[in-house]
């Protein structure tokens, strides 16, 4: 499954994390340094295995258990943002 930001959704960094608009619902967001740092996964890779890969070693290392929870954490996050409308899963 391809991930890929809604076109319905203007987002820019700022000092705080990154900032979303969803311009269909009015819905603000401003992500925290973890969820930008996924959200500019989503838009630069688009697919889970490398973003979590990327994560993972970024957070985890080789510490398993610690990757387990970071692989948790992201489908969480990105279920979320899908659910919410700002992020978009298509088949590959």
């Amino acid at each position: 499954m391809s991930l890929q930001i809604s076109d319905s959704v203007i987002w820019q960094e700022t000092a705080g994390g990154i900032s979303l608009y969803h311009a269909e619902t009015g819905d603000f967001h401003t992500l925290n340094e973890t969820g930008s740092r996924i959200w500019e996964l989503v838009a630069s890779d688009g697919e889970r295995e490398p973003i979590v890969a990327k994560l993972s070693h970024a957070f985890a290392g080789d510490n398993l258990a610690m990757s387990v929870r970071v692989l948790k954490d992201v489908q969480e996050f990105l279920g979320s943002m899908i659910e919410r409308g700002l992020i978009e899963e298509h088949p590959a």
